[in-house]
């Protein structure tokens, strides 16, 4: 998914099933939280570094791409 302020960068941790993801500000890098499957609600949630804000539009680039890992994920499950 392409965002004009937002980089999803994905990664793995060992001992993890589904990847996680960095959210970071396209221009500094810097990141801004995480989003990872948490698995007691069977869901992508994002978590935000300390003392950060979002206007809506970041908001809304970071459920679009929630929404969509979590369709790729309930796709994996239908295999």
């Amino acid at each position: 998914m392409e965002s004009k302020f937002l980089v999803f960068d994905k990664y793995t941790t060992p001992g993890r099933k589904t990847p996680m993801y960095a959210v970071k500000n396209k221009q500094s890098l810097i990141t801004l939280g995480a989003i990872y499957f948490y698995p007691a609600w069977r869901k992508y949630v994002f978590e935000a570094v300390n003392d950060t804000i979002f206007d809506a539009s970041c908001l809304i680039d970071i459920v679009n791409f929630m929404q969509e890992i979590q369709a790729e994920w309930r796709a994996g499950l239908k295999k």
